[in-house]
């Protein structure tokens, strides 16, 4: 089988870029080792911190934006295509401090953000407990980031991969990529537990297994970030926005549904649930909120955020001609899907080059 371009991975990166790349005129068939949207993707909470999480001002903090300034317009288009709804909206993000360093490393960051023209609401405690009435614990202030919003990333993938289909493009579940085909220095396809496919650009965004076990041409640091969580059922309205504290974070959908995590861990490729992860994120629900105490336990679940050592994507071309990169989101896959799948888009086909630079992005950053 032949394609003009070959997506290593099926999870939400993968399917943006394949989506985009199929509706600009490309052949294009996405090889998924096991089902599409199955791993971080779905395994996460949908919140889409560009702002609350993001310590320092930079590149990655702009690539943020410029990915949240996309979401609405990405969202219509994908609710328009597929017909379904992914339940997006902007509620806002309310960050809890509990201790006054916590308190001072967030002022900081609203003083930043607002000489950014960024909107960042201090909340005194009695305000937060007015508007978050489900919040009872002990904190010193919140911090409301008003234009930060949350998707239903389970939905989206489905409404994802339906608007990926209607635009052609081929998808191929349980496909294991066992080596990337180069020859004369440039890509020539790939070789699967299936046979080989052949296509002039291959790009690998297959998340935590990037490396593909030391099989990549080029070395890709990224190890997979195990994160337990947890879902209740609640009262429609319990939660008003996505509450996160440095201990643990909740989000409610829209039919009661609470997802409240997450872990941050180093456990390889072991995809277990343990006592002590569900412990720690119980305990900073408990410190959160009382109210939620009699919640009904729905399930539990964990998955992989594929992570680098800066915590930083990595996403750009290698030094093999035809052969690009697009993996290490880590936390912010589900946020920057559409802006990757946009400059990745242009990258490979030639057509357009990134309006910002992609250099502090590059797999070069790991050779020094």
């Amino acid at each position: 089988m032949r394609a003009d371009v070959i997506v290593l991975g099926g999870g939400i990166i993968g399917c943006a870029l394949a989506e985009e790349l199929s509706r600009r005129g490309r052949r294009v068939v996405v090889l998924e080792r096991g089902a599409i949207g199955a791993e971080a993707s779905t395994a996460a909470a949908g919140i889409l911190a560009a702002q609350m999480d993001i310590p320092q001002p930079g590149p990655f903090f702009e690539l943020c934006q410029r990915a949240r300034a996309l979401y609405p317009q990405w969202v219509r288009h994908l609710e328009r295509r597929s017909g379904l709804s992914v339940g997006y909206h902007g509620d806002g993000i309310l960050y809890l401090a509990a201790t006054a360093p916590e308190e001072a490393a967030m002022e900081a960051r609203a003083g930043w953000q607002r000489r950014l023209g960024l909107r960042v609401e201090r909340w005194t405690i009695r305000e937060v407990r007015r508007r978050e009435p489900a919040v009872d614990g002990r904190f010193r202030c919140g911090w409301h980031f008003p234009t930060e919003a949350q998707v239903d990333n389970v939905r989206l993938m489905q409404a994802l991969a339906v608007a990926a289909r209607k635009a052609g493009v081929t998808f191929r579940e349980r496909t294991a990529v066992r080596r990337v085909l180069v020859r004369g220095g440039r890509v020539a396809g790939v070789a699967t537990a299936r046979g080989r496919m052949s296509a002039p650009v291959v790009v690998n965004c297959l998340g935590s297994w990037a490396n593909m076990g030391g099989a990549f041409p080029v070395p890709l640091p990224v190890e997979p970030a195990r994160g337990q969580m947890l879902a209740f059922r609640g009262s429609r309205g319990l939660v008003r926005h996505a509450v996160m504290s440095e201990r643990a974070y909740v989000v409610q959908r829209r039919d009661g549904r609470l997802l409240v995590g997450s872990t941050i861990e180093r456990a390889g490729f072991e995809k277990t649930l343990t006592l002590e992860g569900m412990h720690a994120i119980l305990a900073g629900l408990r410190r959160m909120s009382t109210a939620l105490a009699s919640c009904c336990f729905l399930e539990a679940w964990a998955g992989f955020r594929p992570r680098t050592p800066d915590d930083l994507p990595i996403l750009g071309q290698t030094p093999i001609e035809g052969l690009y990169v697009a993996t290490g989101h880590f936390r912010h896959g589900i946020l920057l899907a559409p802006i990757t799948a946009r400059v990745m888009a242009g990258l490979t086909t030639l057509a357009e080059q990134p309006s910002f630079d992609l250099a502090p992005f590059s797999w070069k950053r790991f050779l020094d």
